[in-house]
């Protein structure tokens, strides 16, 4: 066993002599007081240490962000666009699972793809649908890129029949209405 000497602290004990590492409590300065003339001059480094940590913070923010912004480019896959190679349209029927129909030039084929691979699951021959397909992927194609679609245009691509009318205060009435009921 080792024992430890620990002697008594006491703020009244004078500071034994000799020690180098003990002074007196009295020669402490724990802060200064208004008539140092060091006061002003600390006044304004600290603004300066303030303005200084503002611009670091910034400038870490701002490079965050920069790379953010340049993986978010890079990762980006551009897809060329072939004239004649195009994908009609897309569905998601599972898990990494869907369904493409793929057309080159006047045919078209209807495709499963998953991680395990692509597989033909049939030849479309129907001329009309596949007319109507091209139709619509010219329409895409001709929309400004990136421009978000509204809600009715995409309720019509599925084929749900809307009108395309604005409700008048009668038909506003009509709803509240039935909704109250309910």
């Amino acid at each position: 066993m080792f024992l430890i000497q620990i002697s008594s602290i006491s703020a009244q004990e004078e500071p034994v002599t000799g020690d180098p590492h003990r002074v007196a409590e009295q020669a402490l300065v724990l802060g200064e007081t208004a008539d140092s003339p060091a006061s002003g001059q600390n006044s304004g480094a600290s603004i300066w240490a303030i303005v200084r940590m503002i611009l670091v913070l910034a400038l870490a923010a701002a490079a965050i962000y920069g790379v953010v912004f340049l993986f978010k480019k890079s990762a980006k896959r551009t897809v060329p666009d072939d004239p004649f190679l195009k994908v009609l349209a897309s569905a998601h029927v599972g898990s990494n699972r869907y369904v493409h129909i793929v057309s080159v030039g006047s045919k078209a084929w209807l495709l499963g793809a998953s991680d395990g691979g692509v597989n033909l699951i049939s030849e479309i021959e129907d001329k009309e649908i596949i007319d109507s397909m091209m139709l619509e992927d010219s329409k895409k194609t001709a929309e400004t890129p990136g421009k978000l679609q509204d809600f009715l245009s995409v309720i019509r691509r599925m084929g749900v029949p809307v009108k395309a009318t604005q409700p008048g205060a009668d038909e506003l009435r009509k709803r509240r209405e039935r909704l109250r009921e309910m």
